[in-house]
């Protein structure tokens, strides 16, 4: 089985942008959409884990 680490990381930034929280526990997919984030200029919060990293979208406080 090919997993394609690319894939996962847009389908991860597709649900940062949602306003979903997501979990990676992959560093290269962690670098990844580290990148995609600065890209789409998306305001998160990453929580570093041993275990993984959460990447939390911000509140948006023009809502």
């Amino acid at each position: 089985m090919i997993i394609n680490r690319g894939q996962i990381a847009r389908d991860k930034l597709e649900k940062l942008q949602n306003g979903q929280t997501v979990f990676v526990d992959s560093p290269e997919i962690i670098d990844r959409l580290r990148k995609y984030i600065t890209e789409y200029q998306l305001d998160v919060v990453e929580d570093v884990t041993d275990r993984g990293t959460w990447f939390i979208p911000k509140e948006n406080e023009d809502k």
